[in-house]
């Protein structure tokens, strides 16, 4: 499955015209109020709602992705480093409602080893996630067959390599068993380096489907 990761208002109304499955709602970056995004999204449309720390207080974090996950966010994201009473005072809101927590961890500058890459998974689901969600800059080859490496351990997953040469993991990540990858509404929208743009992605598993 692909998510498509949106950062402006504009593109909501555009994706749920077209038909997505999944889309990310980078809450720090639409700065506006859940309810207001909910309210323009049919009920068949799931949900991951992140608020990436910088724009708002902790505080308010907390508070967008409660109010989040009350209006029916699938997925919740937090950062693997937030603290227990961050992330205690999150997971607590998904209790009585059906939605999943992903524990992320992101690295903008390499790609640990497969070892540190094992004990990263591994804490993302010791901390209370459902799923688990790595994602590391490539810089080689040996990146990529580390990262992959994680398709072999147990637990849902979502496992992607940032920059250009980071994308094969972002196009074969659903073969392997990824819960979805994440793509770009368009060019020049991604907010992640080496984001795939949704029509590109659909395309090549057209023609990998097809053969």
């Amino acid at each position: 499955m692909i998510c498509v990761s949106i950062s402006e208002p504009g593109q909501i109304r555009p994706l749920v015209q077209a038909g997505a499955e999944l889309i990310e709602l980078r809450l720090d970056l639409l700065r506006i109020s859940p309810a207001v995004i909910f309210n323009q999204l049919p009920g068949d449309i799931r949900t991951v709602v992140t608020c990436r720390p910088g724009e708002y207080t902790d505080k308010e974090r907390i508070r967008l992705l409660r109010e989040s996950v009350e209006l029916g966010a699938s997925y919740v994201d937090l950062e693997l480093e937030a603290s227990a009473s961050y992330a205690d005072q999150v997971i607590s809101s998904t209790t009585d409602h059906a939605c999943d927590v992903i524990f992320s961890y992101h690295n903008f500058e390499a790609t640990p080893g497969k070892d540190e890459l094992k004990h990263l998974l591994e804490r993302c689901f010791q901390r209370g996630g459902d799923v688990a969600k790595i994602t590391t800059t490539v810089n080689n080859r040996t990146d990529i067959f580390n990262l992959l490496s994680l398709y072999e351990l147990p637990g849902r997953k979502v496992v992607l390599g940032m920059g250009d040469a980071g994308r094969i993991t972002r196009v074969i990540g659903p073969y392997l068993g990824a819960e979805f990858t994440f793509a770009s509404p368009g060019s020049g929208y991604e907010t992640a380096p080496g984001q795939i743009n949704a029509a590109q992605l659909q395309a090549i598993y057209k023609v990998i489907d097809q053969s």
